[in-house]
């Protein structure tokens, strides 16, 4: 009887915030904005603000913070710390394990998320439990986010980078899925870790659960997205089981951080965009959905562009309710000649094509209000409050753009979204899921052409009045 209580209190506790009916949006907050600053905003102060300034406009009802990369932001007793073996020589440059790092960014870009993160913990050895309880105070909740396989820049001659851990630095060759191409191509992906190995599983468990167990949260992001494949080339698919017993182990550790905390602790994935590279990459979402393995479906391109036909509607089908999906909304558009900064209108539109796919609710990654000018800032977190709900995000101002697709590793080439050359006294069609529709409102199309081009526009079946050129 008292296990039957413990479990139906778990599950009333667990239901005070995030849920499908409840409204508002998740939003991930990336190590590096946090940990740019000067070194006098490591205060207690600084952490409360930066809580605030995600909340502060409403809309937000959890925060995602991530604290690794392949180092951690965190003392650590199984992972390298982002400090460890990092020196300044006398110009003030670093050094890792006494050589000098080489690379993108310059070697002194790198030393705030070196120095600031010891400074804080120095001067603020709770400010997790303050975020926790900021975060709570706010009425949202904290969440850790844990990055899976980051490699960022991790292709040949950077490898004195302070991301990389030790154990990528000492074991890659026999670690990781392609270090024979490493040399050969800059491919970020070659170089991740090969989740098929027990070392590198075990390696990784033992990180959630210092999160997980060290600091009182509401959950755990597994930020696979960062980053993919991991499993060695060709044997992605046959590791499918592997995965999902990896799954079946974080729950069991969520499950003890349970009996610590005292409420329930729930999981997210980040996922591909599309149901065919997450199941290519080994990921069987289906059975973690059926399992109960997972709590929040995040469907995410891979890079740092939102795409707009990600495939909501069918991630639905695959990880159906309880399971919340929260399609992912990045800060830039990928559009056909390049890739463009998101802005307020772009954000809405996404927020309201995906709500009429069928998702529950929003996600937004890189999207840092303080890390930006006051403008900016400030159309972020408008964002945040108009997606919290389908009808604002409908109601609001919003622009949909053709966006390409961008693949994963080996898993599979996407094709382009439309024709390279239209032939004359031809036809083309093309898709464009536009949200919910709003009577009344007015819409205006834009297309562009390298040349002038005459033709006519229909929209389900209806033939447009052209403007001006």
């Amino acid at each position: 009887m008292k296990t039957r209580f413990t479990a139906a209190l778990l599950a009333v506790l667990s239901a005070v915030f995030l849920s499908a009916a409840d409204g508002g949006v998740c939003v991930n907050s990336d190590a590096w904005q946090f940990w740019y600053k000067p070194a006098e905003k490591m205060t207690k102060e600084e952490v409360i603000a930066d809580v605030d300034d995600f909340t502060r406009g409403g809309g937000v009802k959890a925060v995602f913070f991530n604290m690794n990369f392949q180092r951690t932001f965190f003392p650590t007793e199984v992972g390298t710390v982002i400090w460890k073996d990092v020196t300044f020589d006398d110009k003030g440059e670093l050094l890792l394990r006494g050589k000098p790092m080489t690379g993108l960014h310059g070697r002194g870009g790198w030393a705030p998320l070196v120095k600031n993160p010891k400074l804080l913990w120095e001067r603020v050895p709770d400010f997790m439990a303050l975020r926790y309880k900021r975060c709570h105070e706010k009425g949202a909740e904290m969440w850790h986010s844990m990055r899976m396989n980051d490699v960022h820049y991790a292709m040949g001659w950077y490898e004195h980078r302070p991301q990389h851990s030790d154990l990528w630095i000492d074991h890659a060759p026999e670690l990781t899925r392609a270090w024979h191409r490493h040399w050969r191509m800059w491919n970020w992906g070659d170089n991740t870790f090969d989740y098929g190995q027990p070392k590198v599983r075990e390696y990784h468990l033992g990180i959630i659960r210092e999160y997980l167990m060290n600091w009182e949260s509401d959950g755990i992001e597994l930020d696979w997205l960062r980053h993919m494949p991991f499993f060695k080339p060709g044997y992605d698919e046959v590791n499918t089981p592997v995965l999902t017993q990896f799954m079946r182990d974080v729950r069991k550790t969520a499950d003890e951080a349970e009996k610590k905390w005292g409420h329930r602790i729930r999981i997210a994935v980040r996922v591909p965009w599309n149901v065919e590279d997450a199941m290519a990459c080994g990921m069987d979402v289906s059975a973690w959905a059926g399992e109960k393995l997972v709590d929040i479906v995040i469907p995410s391109p891979e890079g740092t562009a939102t795409y707009m036909q990600t495939q909501v509607a069918l991630w639905r089908i695959v990880a159906p309710a309880p399971v919340i999906l929260a399609p992912c909304i990045i800060n830039d558009v990928p559009g056909l000649g390049g890739t463009m900064g998101r802005t307020l209108e772009t954000d809405n539109g996404f927020a309201s094509s995906f709500y009429q796919m069928g998702a529950d609710t929003i996600y937004f990654y890189n999207h840092f209000p303080r890390a930006v000018d006051a403008k900016e800032g400030e159309s972020q977190r408008q964002a945040f409050a108009a997606a919290s709900d389908r009808g604002k995000a409908a109601a609001s101002a919003r622009r949909h753009i053709l966006t390409r697709p961008n693949a994963i590793g080996e898993a599979r080439f996407a094709a382009p979204v439309v024709p390279n050359a239209i032939a004359k006294n031809s036809s083309a069609g093309i898709r464009i899921n536009a949200g919910d529709t709003v009577k009344g409102r007015k819409c205006r199309v834009s297309v562009g052409f390298r040349r002038a081009v005459k033709c006519d526009l229909w929209i389900n079946c209806v033939k447009v009045p052209l403007l001006p050129v």
